[in-house]
């Protein structure tokens, strides 16, 4: 008999996400939910395609974790399954890209949907492209070489993030909630928790 997949959310993600839908007048919410939903089922369909089992999924505020059951997947497979998500992203963008002229919404999701795919692939240790990294260098070095990669990726491109939060709260007086999110990772960064 197969086992079913489970799904497990965080309580403060579930309560974010209530609170967001009801306070979500202008639909931005939706279609950013929306755009993320599909950017997760892209991770889904690859680990399907790819006969990967899958114990769990796990939805946190960086975004979903996939627990594998079974076996430990190859740094192709790895690079892959993480690929999965942003090129889905990416696809979703360009798709409703050409409906732009036909409904404000298509506009919206397929900018959405390409921030989403672009702020996945920064080389960020859990975000897909630092997985992606992860993947790509551990076949061809050590632990620790990769470890220091990756740390000195993720600063870096944390500190990129926060500089254009920054950067855009000053001169258009927007930005708060990329600010917001680029601290929280500077803050898990240095607190040493795995970001």
């Amino acid at each position: 008999m197969e086992k079913r997949m489970g799904l497990r959310i965080s309580p403060a993600v579930a309560g974010m996400l209530v609170v967001m839908a009801l306070s979500d007048r202008s639909g931005l919410c939706a279609l950013t939910l929306f755009a993320a939903l599909l950017h997760e089922c892209g991770h889904l369909l690859a680990a399907g395609a790819m006969g990967i089992p899958l114990r769990q999924l796990r939805i946190d505020f960086l975004g979903a974790r996939m627990e594998v059951t079974g076996r430990m997947l190859s740094y192709g497979e790895e690079w892959l399954l993480c690929a999965a998500g942003p090129l889905t992203s990416l696809c979703l963008a360009a798709l409703a890209a050409p409906l732009w002229s036909l409904s404000p919404h298509a506009q919206v999701f397929s900018c959405v949907s390409l921030v989403l795919g672009l702020l996945n692939l920064l080389p960020i240790r859990t975000f897909d492209g630092g997985r992606m990294l992860e993947s790509a260098l551990s076949a061809c070095f050590s632990a620790r070489t990769v470890r220091c990669v990756l740390r000195l990726s993720s600063f870096l491109f944390l500190f990129l993030l926060w500089a254009i939060a920054v950067y855009a709260l000053l001169r258009a007086g927007d930005g708060l909630s990329l600010l917001a999110f680029s601290m929280s990772l500077f803050l898990r960064f240095f607190d040493g928790e795995q970001i």
